[in-house]
């Protein structure tokens, strides 16, 4: 798989993630601020991807060791479409949403995202770098702070 297609594979599993955060924010409305604030990451993540391209910086990729396969990225989307239908299916707790989606985040796929974003802003700036990937953590972060708080 070259760069080009692990950076689209990537957008589709951002994409995926934006959808979901979408339909969460309609079924949770009285949490869509929580809701919101990941979807609009997932989009700044897709717009950055997309600029990757555009800008033809696919090659600075080569500064990453550990890219996603092809597999990891089915898996990816193959779980962010499952989440889509439990969602679409209902019904879901706002317990059950969190625990969905924070399996999402910790995927390889998005991972990967948050290093190569990283890679690129940071270029050869250690200290940068990991500073950059710490806070890509966020989502984690904030749907584990939610788990504890809703008991």
């Amino acid at each position: 798989m070259d760069r080009n297609e692990i950076i689209n594979g990537c957008i589709k599993v951002e994409s995926a993630a934006a959808s979901i955060y979408s339909k969460l924010m309609q079924l949770f409305p009285e949490e869509q601020d929580f809701w919101e604030d990941l979807y609009n990451d997932e989009k700044e993540h897709i717009s950055f991807l997309n600029d990757v391209k555009s800008l033809g910086l696919c090659d600075d990729v080569r500064k990453m060791n550990l890219l996603p396969s092809k597999p990891m990225i089915r898996e990816a989307l193959q779980q962010a479409e499952k989440i889509n239908r439990k969602i679409s299916n209902g019904p879901v707790t706002f317990k059950q949403a969190l625990r969905i989606t924070l399996a999402l985040e910790e995927s390889m796929v998005e991972t990967y995202t948050n290093k190569l974003i990283a890679s690129l802003l940071c270029c050869d700036n250690e200290a940068s770098f990991n500073d950059f990937v710490t806070n890509g953590k966020d989502h984690e972060k904030k749907i584990k702070s939610r788990i504890r708080k809703s008991g």
